[in-house]
């Protein structure tokens, strides 16, 4: 087939020309513009509470809330949060644990929330991904002082259950010693949930970038009362145990507020 270049096009090849470089060159862009020009966005969503925690594993929290990615797909590899104490400037560093499940289950008439390890996992593009993350020292650092601090205490109990017949016996003698008293001055220094305001930066890395998240919350006297008494009662949970009485910690729930 020849063509001859000398003859001018009418306006409908002319058109028909155009539609054709554009349906080619459509594509081309639409790749270039997903590929280089476009950016992937993440956003959190948080419930806008936070669960507060002291037991033999420390001070630790648990925030509730969705990841959004918008555009692209994005893979969270890692979250963190940095809680600042404004009265006295005092940070506690935690990294993601345990991801709980949002949906309860019932295991022989009780309804319980199972959970598993943290790990990396991926949105997709302009999708969700429900997250309810508990944070915690990755090093165990308040876990291997614990440890350290009780050890003789907790040595007491056998000799301590062979003499005393009941649990009420026992607790009295068992806070008058001074392994008792020393372990509690301790934990006393390391609770970190007292009265006032707090500073909570949720950082997350996906891809090679990093977005922080930065919330404000209180802790009045409720909240602070809570969980007071979660100090004795790590203490007293190994004593509780040799008597066959069930223990547990209380948890305390604030208000996250979003600012900028």
């Amino acid at each position: 087939m020849k063509f001859d270049f000398s003859i001018p096009m009418t306006s409908y090849e002319m058109l028909a020309v155009v539609l054709s470089i554009i349906a080619i060159l459509i594509p081309i862009i639409q790749m270039v513009w997903k590929k280089w020009i476009i950016q992937e966005k993440l956003n959190f969503l948080s419930t806008g509470t936070a669960f507060l925690y002291f037991n033999q594993s420390g001070s630790y929290l648990r925030i509730d809330g969705v990841y959004e990615s918008v555009h692209k797909p994005v893979s969270i590899k890692q979250i963190a949060v940095k809680v600042t104490r404004q009265k006295d400037d005092r940070k506690l560093n935690l990294q993601w644990s345990s991801f709980i499940s949002p949906v309860n289950q019932k295991m022989m008439g009780n309804y319980v929330q199972t959970m598993e390890s943290a790990h990396p996992f991926r949105i997709e593009a302009d999708g969700i991904m429900c997250a309810f993350v508990e944070f915690a020292d990755p090093f165990d650092s308040f876990g291997k002082k614990f440890k350290s601090c009780t050890e003789d205490l907790f040595n007491s109990i056998p000799d301590l259950r062979k003499e005393c017949p009941d649990y009420l016996t026992a607790s009295h003698c068992y806070k008058a010693k001074d392994e008792f008293i020393k372990a509690k001055s301790i934990l006393n220094q390391e609770f970190f949930w007292e009265i006032g305001e707090y500073q909570i930066e949720i950082i997350v890395l996906y891809g090679k970038k990093q977005k922080t998240f930065s919330y404000a919350m209180s802790i009045g006297e409720s909240e602070h009362n809570t969980l007071l008494p979660n100090i004795d009662e790590s203490l007293l949970s190994a004593l509780k145990g040799a008597y066959g009485i069930n223990g547990g910690c209380s948890c305390a729930i604030v208000n996250l507020i979003g600012t900028k």
